[in-house]
């Protein structure tokens, strides 16, 4: 776009120094026509190349021709606002209107000064007016270049090639746009439905969290549901064992006894002396009959009396098994909560359970083509550093692997935070751009 500007200054400098003979309008024009020629053969080159790009990733070919739209869509599809492209070529147009307007200034004062006599300021004017335009050229240079890494790095990411591409397409993007377009390249994966609102903000739904707490109350409800229950069982064994004492004698003292009986089964030799003292002295049955007989029941008076024990040790056993039945449906239940489950503190420090073996993460994230049944979990980053749909975690047998959906931040793993190119294990904190997340396994 500079081009014709530097014939021009020439003209200007021969005037301004008071010579007109060095310079060929004849070879001037040819080197106009030259430059023409090859920006449109640049061009062309271009938009065949992009043309390629735009087939594989799903974006209509003709859009590779019309100069601004084809920028759009490569902002879009690297996760981008579409109108950088309008900003970088607006920015084009007006450094080159106001490098020419300074460059005139300075040129004319340069000729005021050459005719004048003062050739020392005249070749002052005459730098300025190459080295000001130019100073305004690089500072435009330096940002466009800053805004096409960040673009280059997501493409490259979605195309699954490495940071030396990023650095070719920077240094010649036509040939970085040919080599992808016509390479082995292909598109790994930013979806094409999240470009489809670039100034949307989703919510941030929390009910992830609150299904597990909910699954976690409920069984503790159950186990404490059963534990009552196996007490309330304990609780109404006695009235059994109290019900089968009184088909024994009706007096009370025989009612007491088996009271006695319970701890004393552990020395079964103690229980004889004592029934037999104990029923002589209230079975004395004088008023029922006057002969000496009546001391011949004091002997089967026992007999009664040692059943009593067995029934207390028979129902005892009966309601140890019921504790141990009880016992094994809770360590059931218990079995259940003690299984591994990973979990995922977001930068805010809520900590959400991946309840499935996929998992998107992005400020607004959408499940992926390789992964529609993803869990999605949406993180809260106040810096902006996290793409709308930024990494996929995925559960193998080594572990849960991260990978980078064409961030435009990266995703780093490691002490060392490494930038992740491909599927890598991770443990522990990692970050998405400039916010840090932490996954731990419980179990």
């Amino acid at each position: 776009m500079t081009a014709h500007i530097w014939p021009q200054q020439d003209a200007v400098a021969t005037i301004a120094l008071g010579g007109s003979g060095g310079i060929d309008p004849g070879a001037l024009a040819a080197a106009s026509l030259v430059q023409l020629l090859v920006g449109i053969g640049v061009y062309v080159w271009l938009a065949l190349a992009l043309t390629a790009v735009f087939r594989k990733v799903g974006v209509a070919p003709w859009k590779a021709w019309v100069p601004v739209l084809n920028g759009w869509e490569l902002f879009v599809l690297g996760g981008m606002r579409g109108w950088w492209a309008a900003v970088l070529t607006g920015g084009a147009i007006l450094v080159a209107i106001v490098g020419t307007i300074v460059g005139g200034l300075f040129a004319g004062a340069a000729v005021t000064a050459g005719f004048g006599g003062d050739a020392a300021s005249a070749a002052g004017a005459l730098a300025a007016a190459a080295v000001v335009p130019a100073l305004i050229w690089l500072a435009f240079l330096v940002f466009a270049v800053v805004v096409q890494v960040r673009l280059l790095r997501a493409l490259c990411r979605g195309f699954g090639v490495g940071t030396a591409y990023v650095v070719l397409g920077v240094i010649l993007f036509p040939v970085w746009a040919s080599v992808i377009g016509w390479g082995s390249a292909r598109w790994l994966g930013r979806p094409t439905e999240q470009a489809s609102g670039p100034f949307g903000e989703g919510p941030t739904p929390g009910a992830s969290t609150a299904a597990p707490v909910d699954t976690a109350t409920r069984a503790s409800s159950a186990s404490s549901a059963s534990s009552s229950s196996s007490a309330s069982s304990g609780a109404f064994a006695p009235p059994t064992a109290f019900a089968a004492v009184p088909a024994a004698p009706a007096d009370l003292a025989a009612a007491d006894q088996p009271a006695d009986p319970g701890p004393v089964t552990a020395s079964p030799w103690a229980p004889p002396p004592p029934p037999a003292e104990t029923v002589a002295e209230p079975v004395a049955p004088l008023p029922w009959t006057a002969p000496p007989a009546s001391p011949a029941p004091a002997s089967p008076a026992p007999a009664p009396a040692a059943p009593a024990p067995a029934p207390v040790a028979a129902r005892s056993a009966p309601a140890g098994l019921e504790e141990d039945a009880q016992d094994v449906d809770e360590r059931t239940v218990l079995a259940a909560r003690r299984a591994p489950q990973a979990s995922l503190r977001l930068p805010a420090g809520t900590s959400v359970v991946l309840t499935s073996d996929t998992a998107v993460l992005g400020r607004n994230p959408v499940a992926t083509a390789d992964a529609p049944d993803a869990q999605l979990i949406p993180v809260d980053d106040t810096t902006r550093t996290v793409s709308k749909t930024h990494a996929l975690l995925r559960r193998t047998s080594e572990g849960w692997m991260i990978s980078d959906l064409a961030s435009t931040n990266g995703v780093f793993v490691g002490e060392d935070e490494a930038e992740v190119s491909g599927p890598t294990r991770v443990t522990g904190a990692f970050h998405l751009g400039d916010a840090e997340l932490h996954l731990s396994e419980d179990g």
